[in-house]
């Protein structure tokens, strides 16, 4: 009796160390599978995805419309709706929208604005992401810390690269001539156009640049804040020119009349209204090139022999009322 109470009591034991052995094999093949499904889930680092492979476009509001490249025509937009790259969005006079590139990177088209989203070029083309603005007003915010190369904003009148953080860039036209004003409200970008670049447009620097519609001239004007602007010089050295607020810089071009070169002539134009640098050059002659840095007691400005006379001519009209302003507002 004894016995067969001793054998019992052992046969329970063993059925209970087994169950809980398997018990605790199960538990540990959860939790191994559990954490294979989030190594699964989790993208690992050289795979994550800078930006979305197509663009989303919400939350709009009023007239909004698309055109998707695989369609060929303009159709409402539907918001939340993801449409491939390429893809062209206006907006009406009471329209809005907002095209998201990431889950951080947001372009917000105003009232009037019409842009393109598509992808950059050559190696960047799915690593890096351009936004065309044809016309209009946009807010955007990006990412501070972007890679170099990876957004980029393209007008008619400028390319704007490494742009990163908030900003509110417009296009629009004064009398015939294209304008694009670019204010950075933080991080900074890039601004590259013919004959001049501005190497950083940083926090609280905004800058207007209207160009002429056969591109013969370009007014670069400081609206606020102080950066720096490089002018092209032919063979020589780039020009380093400090903006401050009121600043401007004329380039006129044209093309020469033996050789068809483009001549190249700028003037730099303080705040006060003084010239304080001018030169002129030919692209691909660097033996023709003349300029001359001018101080303030200078009264007459003769530009270099390298222009036309009546390039010459509109340029010290331009300069004269330049002159002019300060004495009329004193």
């Amino acid at each position: 009796m004894t016995m067969r109470k001793l054998l019992s009591r052992t046969f329970v034991f063993f059925a209970v160390c087994s169950a809980l052995t398997l018990a605790v094999a199960q538990d540990r093949e959860q939790q191994a599978g559990a954490d294979s499904a989030a190594a699964a889930a989790e993208p690992r680092q050289d795979e994550a995805q800078l930006f979305h492979p197509l663009v989303i476009v919400s939350s709009v509001k009023g007239v909004c419309e698309v055109l998707n490249p695989d369609v060929g025509s303009f159709a409402p937009a539907v918001s939340g709706k993801a449409y491939p790259l390429g893809t062209v969005v206006r907006t009406g006079p009471d329209g809005a929208a907002v095209l998201s590139f990431s889950g951080r990177d947001t372009v917000s088209l105003l009232a009037g604005t019409e842009a393109a989203a598509d992808r950059g070029e050559g190696e960047k083309a799915t690593t890096a992401r351009v936004l065309r603005l044809i016309a209009g007003q946009v807010n955007f915010d990006l990412r501070d810390n972007l890679p170099e190369g990876a957004f980029t904003i393209e007008t008619a009148n400028a390319v704007c690269h490494n742009v990163a953080g908030r900003g509110d860039y417009r296009v629009f036209k004064e009398d015939d001539n294209d304008v694009f004003q670019a204010a950075t409200i933080t991080g900074s970008a890039r601004i590259v156009g013919p004959h001049y670049s501005i190497p950083a447009l940083r926090a609280a620097n905004t800058v207007n640049i209207m160009t002429a519609p056969n591109r013969s001239f370009s007014r670069l004007t400081s609206v606020s804040g102080d950066f720096k602007l490089v002018l092209e010089k032919g063979g020589e050295a780039p020009v380093e020119y400090a903006m401050s607020p009121k600043a401007v810089v004329k380039i006129w071009r044209e093309n020469a009349p033996v050789g068809g070169r483009v001549v190249v002539s700028t003037l730099a134009v303080s705040p006060a209204g003084l010239a304080q640098h001018h030169f002129a050059y030919a692209e691909g002659r660097e033996d023709l090139a003349t300029g001359e840095l001018v101080t303030p007691e200078e009264k007459e400005i003769e530009l270099p022999v390298l222009l036309s006379d009546k390039t010459k001519t509109e340029a010290n009209a331009d300069n004269s009322k330049a002159k002019a302003k300060p004495a009329e507002e004193k």
